[in-house]
């Protein structure tokens, strides 16, 4: 109930006040309900919600860190979001691995995709500076695609000797004094991690409109128990988190 008087609060602005509550009036409040469920499922809602956010990097809810990397210039930048503007607050060189895209331990090579930060820590070897970040590879999508590894940091330079080879072995390695000073303005749990190569391409307003619409449609099907709709959003290559592949998933969910 307290979710629903929170969507009418925000739908004055879709719906006047007279038509608002008429439809109150004459349908009761599931009828409102349904109205804004329709306006969820609508691209066209989400194209003029989005209309004053700048969406680059991607759509976020509530205040984030978004750490982007690209490979390709070896450059680190850290952008913070929040009520859809986006402002970087840091910049940084960076070393990084191999070019391409990671496949298994030992290949050198530094992980594209999106990550989480996973824990913060002083190494305990001198030779990776006074402080680390541990990312979340692999991620469920690296570990569907069969990807292994571990151990992906960003992370200084030695400690006694800052001289050291300039490809790392897939980590993000930046000079001291920058990675005590990332250290002071991340919120790693409110951090996403973007690696790109080549550069990243950026986002728009008419491709998350269409993907929330894409969600609240998808989520309607199940709510409604419309099993044949829910399934036409998956694709048949699907795999699961657990590897069920699609024929798997759709009988265990019929």
């Amino acid at each position: 109930m307290r979710r629903v008087f929170y969507l009418i609060l925000l739908s004055l602005s879709l719906l006047n006040a007279e038509n608002f509550i008429d439809l109150y009036r004459h349908k009761g409040i599931e009828s409102v309900k349904n109205r804004f469920d329709a306006l969820l499922k609508d691209p066209k809602y989400w194209s003029d919600y989005l209309k004053d956010y700048d969406v680059s990097l991607g759509y976020y809810e509530s205040g984030k860190n978004v750490i982007l990397c690209d490979k390709k210039d070896k450059i680190l930048e850290v952008y913070d979001i929040s009520s859809g503007k986006i402002e970087r607050s840091f910049k940084s060189s960076v070393l990084v691995g191999k070019n391409g895209e990671k496949k298994k331990e030992g290949d050198l090579i530094t992980p594209v995709g999106v990550y989480t930060i996973v824990s913060t820590f002083v190494p305990q070897d001198t030779f990776y500076g006074p402080v680390a970040f541990a990312l979340s590879y692999p991620n469920l999508f690296d570990k569907l695609a069969g990807r292994n590894g571990h151990g992906i940091w960003i992370h200084g330079y030695p400690l006694k000797n800052d001289k050291r080879p300039d490809i790392t072995k897939g980590c993000l390695v930046m000079k001291n004094d920058k990675i005590k000073n990332l250290k002071e303005i991340l919120k790693p749990k409110k951090t996403y991690v973007i690696i790109a190569e080549n550069r990243l391409k950026k986002a728009n307003k008419e491709e998350i409109a269409k993907i929330l619409s894409f969600l609240y449609r998808w989520k309607d099907s199940w709510a409604k128990s419309d099993i044949n709709r829910y399934l036409s959003f998956y694709s048949k290559e699907f795999k699961r988190f657990d590897g069920k592949d699609f024929e798997s998933f759709a009988k265990m969910k019929k």
